[in-house]
């Protein structure tokens, strides 16, 4: 198969960027700006400005998560998991407990100096009392 010029990769990113909005899938779109990133960063360029539009969308998404637990009426609390293949600043959240409210102001989630490639994918996981 041969190697896409950096054109054509280009092009196919905004392909799917283009599809991602009409769809509203702003995972997706959080997770092809860090791919964008990470192209850039392969080539030795600066990847800061698309890293930080990956994670403002990632961070918009943690409002809805923790309200749909607001919600339920029986969670008080959520648990952070980190992936095994975390960055240092992420596994450092693996396991910590924070109230909703708590977890509302301080949005520890996503993290914003997540170095992975694909950004901070740590996720909420509810706790029952």
């Amino acid at each position: 198969m041969a190697k896409l010029s950096r054109d054509e990769k280009w092009r196919r990113f905004n392909e799917k960027l283009e599809k991602l909005m009409k769809e509203n899938d702003l995972f997706g779109l959080a997770i092809t700006y860090y791919e964008m990133a990470d192209f850039l960063n392969k080539e030795g360029k600066d990847n800061k400005h698309l890293r930080k539009i990956g994670y403002q969308i990632k961070l918009k998404l943690q409002p809805k998560e923790l309200k749909s637990y607001t919600d339920s009426g029986v969670l008080g609390k959520v648990e952070i998991l980190a992936c095994k293949d975390s960055c240092d600043a992420c596994k450092n959240l693996n396991g910590k407990i924070f109230s909703i409210k708590e977890a509302e102001l301080k949005n520890p989630i996503p993290v914003e100096d997540c170095i992975h490639k694909y950004g901070c994918r740590c996720v909420y996981l509810p706790v029952v009392e």
